[in-house]
């Protein structure tokens, strides 16, 4: 027999859970009204719901604390829906002891720091390797963080007054994570105290993309996780998530086996499942936190939050390990930093494409583009001044679907594979691609004849 579940109404947002998970904090206020000899002070409105009129939104990390155990508060820099003072007044409501609370909040909040910081440098690592760039320099002193000798990174701003502190309880434990993580990088990390400028000097370097990138561009992408088609007489599956319900088929589940979920909606373990209500299952569990994973169930593909994102990475880390999905974060991260990359090569490509036949449009047989870093542009008087309008059109395509691709990186060191495409997919036109290269920028010369359509329209006729 299943067990019996609870909605609990917070100022009209709907929280499900588990009475063993309300009672597993008896000292508390829904632990002492949901003990089995207390059922006098429960007051419902409609049978297994009960409603408070109380901050639902604060009511996310009380919840939060019944089911881990652990006060967690977003102590990023963003704006946050609910404040301290909110939160301490529904501590007092709901009867949760305010030391315990605010000691938990304490250690989380150092705790939640570090791994911010942490992350930071990984989505620091990703940002350059995605855009060709396989070295980092870091200076970070008591009161300030410089990236690359003159740039400052916008994720690392909020840790400037901590990070050299950081560093100095944990540079060791930070290059080995960093170094395992992007071990498929190869990534190398060295770094010095520097007395001259009381600061640490970091200097992290890994793989450029560009030879797996031409392995990726000489042989076909490994084969994506595809889904076998569903019978659409297949029964849905309702996995009613801490009150937040995700819709699903048995076969998305069950072909994930060694996961939780799969296991479960394998034929032969029907027992394992007990429906609430028909087709639907209850987890008292993260239902934000739910949604990645059922994208890994959807896709194949496990996605992994930003530091923007509501979810945290412990957080997701703790839903993996309930419903026993196996993953390694270096696996993530590299797959990740490396998909991006070929997806930036093959947009490029596309782009490339889409221009050539937004010129056939204005019957335009030769284009000159100049790339620099941070810019590209179409030059020659002859386009600009004698067809504003078309030139004008041609300028916002490229500016829209060249600029921020990286082209310069990306033309910079592949530049004759992605040569090499145009020339072959445009054959038929007589495609000329020339490159030539100066100290700060590419120019690249496009030429193409059109003069077959006009003796095809002509033999038409």
């Amino acid at each position: 027999m299943s067990e019996e579940k609870i909605i609990l109404n917070i100022g009209g947002i709907k929280y499900e859970t588990l009475r063993s998970t309300l009672t597993s904090q008896p000292e508390t206020l829904l632990g002492k009204m949901f003990q089995k000899h207390n059922e006098y002070i429960k007051n419902s409105f409609n049978e297994n719901e009960y409603f408070f009129n109380r901050n639902g939104e604060a009511f996310y990390y009380i919840m939060e604390f019944y089911r881990t155990g652990k006060f967690l508060w977003p102590t990023e820099n963003k704006e946050l829906k609910v404040t301290h003072q909110q939160l301490k007044e529904e501590l007092d409501y709901f009867q949760i002891n305010k030391s315990r609370a605010y000691s938990s909040l304490a250690s989380e909040a150092v705790k939640s720091t570090i791994d911010r910081f942490i992350l930071s440098l990984e989505e620091l690592v990703v940002k350059h390797y995605i855009s060709f760039k396989n070295r980092i320099f870091l200076l970070i002193g008591s009161v300030s963080i410089v990236i690359n000798h003159d740039q400052l990174d916008h994720s690392l701003i909020q840790f400037k007054e901590c990070a050299y502190n950081i560093l100095n309880k944990m540079e060791k434990r930070i290059e080995n994570h960093l170094v395992k993580t992007f071990s498929g990088l190869e990534l190398k990390w060295k770094c010095e105290l520097s007395y001259t400028f009381t600061a640490y000097e970091i200097t992290i370097t890994f793989s450029s993309p560009i030879e797996k990138l031409l392995k990726y561009e000489n042989k076909q992408a490994h084969p994506a996780f595809i889904q076998a088609p569903v019978s659409t007489s297949e029964e849905k599956i309702v996995l009613n998530v801490g009150g937040k319900k995700y819709e699903t088929f048995q076969s998305i589940l069950a072909v994930k086996p060694e996961t939780l979920l799969g296991a479960m909606f394998q034929d032969r373990n029907k027992c394992m499942r007990h429906p609430v209500n028909g087709n639907e299952y209850f987890f008292d569990r993260n239902s934000e936190a739910f949604y990645y994973i059922m994208e890994f169930y959807r896709t194949g593909n496990l996605p992994w939050p930003t530091e923007s994102e509501k979810v945290t990475c412990k957080q997701l880390e703790e839903e993996l390990d309930y419903f026993q999905i196996p993953f390694n974060k270096s696996t993530v991260s590299c797959s990740f930093a490396l998909e991006t990359v070929k997806n930036k090569f093959n947009n490029l490509i596309i782009a490339f494409e889409e221009l050539i036949i937004y010129c056939c449009k204005y019957l335009r047989n030769k284009i000159i583009l100049e790339v620099r870093h941070d810019d590209i542009r179409i030059i020659g008087n002859d386009l600009v001044k004698k067809h504003y309008l078309q030139g004008h059109l041609l300028e916002k395509f490229c500016s829209t679907k060249l600029k921020h691709l990286n082209a310069y990186y990306i033309l910079n060191n592949m530049e004759k594979q992605i040569g090499d495409h145009l020339v072959k997919i445009f054959s038929e036109l007589d495609f000329k691609w020339v490159v030539n290269r100066a100290q700060d920028h590419l120019k690249i010369y496009i030429t193409f004849s059109i003069d077959d359509v006009f003796d095809e329209i002509l033999n038409d006729g």
